[in-house]
């Protein structure tokens, strides 16, 4: 399912992917933490059951909260000890992420068409981690903050990718789940833009213009609709 008038894409050579929750499932990955920070909280007395701790995260992100982790935990402590405690407990399990079902057939069928390219906010070993995933060799740039110490929404990790791929804004789309990630920073540079409705960024309204993709889908499938993949 799309949203809003048919994507313009005149001019367009390059296409640029978020991967969390655009391209990458990371819900199991994220249940798995919270379920280590409800645990911590235990320790300590306090009782947040992890869909406690999700709904507290949705929103978060809602509410386009730049620290959403820390923001999740002040309804149940405010204690800095325990807050401290808790960040330090455990890990984020980012081998229970896996790619969503659509990705490899999407980005097969719009790598024929379009140079593909990764904007992403990711820890280091994006790359390694794209190849596991069967899909590193349908991108020919690969921009992850980890690996190069900027993140999104900085526009200089926009440009960054622009440099690598060569190219301009004008003939670029970024694809993205958020508004304040993706969509806004691409936007004002002059990308065109797709949000995808998936993960906690579904939550996230437009509050204004900018902040307004220029196509929305449903989930990947209505991204292939899009571009004409189907």
């Amino acid at each position: 399912m799309n949203y809003g008038m048919p994507l313009d894409l005149t001019g367009v050579r390059w296409l640029f992917f978020d991967l969390g929750y655009t391209l990458i499932n990371e819900d199991g990955a994220a249940m798995g933490r919270l379920a280590q920070v409800s645990d911590a909280l235990g320790q300590h007395g306090i009782e947040a059951s992890p869909a406690d701790l999700r709904a507290e995260l949705e929103a978060a992100s809602a509410r386009f909260d730049p620290n959403p982790f820390r923001s999740l935990l002040l309804p149940f402590t405010d204690d800095e000890d325990v807050i401290a405690f808790v960040r330090s407990s455990g890990r984020y399990p980012k081998e229970l992420e896996s790619p969503y079902p659509q990705t490899l057939p999407l980005l097969k069928r719009l790598h024929s068409e379009y140079k593909l390219g990764v904007i992403a906010n990711q820890p280091p070993g994006t790359q390694e981690r794209l190849t596991q995933y069967g899909m590193a060799h349908y991108f020919d740039v690969c921009v992850s903050s980890g690996d190069v110490g900027i993140s999104k929404p900085d526009a200089a990790i926009f440009h960054l990718a622009l440099e690598h791929a060569a190219c301009a804004p004008s003939e670029s789309v970024m694809i993205g789940d958020r508004l304040d990630n993706d969509i806004r920073p691409a936007k004002a540079l002059g990308f065109r833009t797709v949000r995808v409705l998936q993960g906690p960024g579904r939550l996230q309204q437009p509050r204004n213009a900018a902040e307004t993709p220029d196509a929305t889908a449903a989930n990947l499938d209505g991204v292939a609709t899009l571009f004409g993949s189907v």
